[in-house]
């Protein structure tokens, strides 16, 4: 993990959600996609209450994104999101 702005820490992939439409940078899969399930799943495995942290900030910010839009937020947004993490 690395640190972002304000010292918030940011997980390492490359596999992000691309604003505003939250499919997946590398792969164009919705975001999260099954490699960045990983990835985060491994990264967060010793503070598994931090990834729920990060993938519930994830969701504001796309809610927002997708409130904006025509289109409106998908019908599976929880499971997307936070559904799939294992919780703590």
């Amino acid at each position: 993990m690395a640190r972002g702005e304000g010292g918030m820490l940011v997980p390492r992939t490359e596999h992000v959600g691309e604003r505003p439409s939250w499919d997946c940078r590398v792969c164009g899969r919705p975001w999260p996609c099954a490699t960045a399930k990983v990835e985060l799943s491994e990264q967060y495995q010793n503070f598994p209450h931090g990834l729920s942290v990060f993938l519930g900030s994830c969701l504001l910010e796309a809610i927002d994104d997708w409130a904006a839009g025509a289109g409106g937020p998908p019908a599976d947004l929880y499971e997307r999101f936070l559904g799939w993490a294992a919780a703590p």
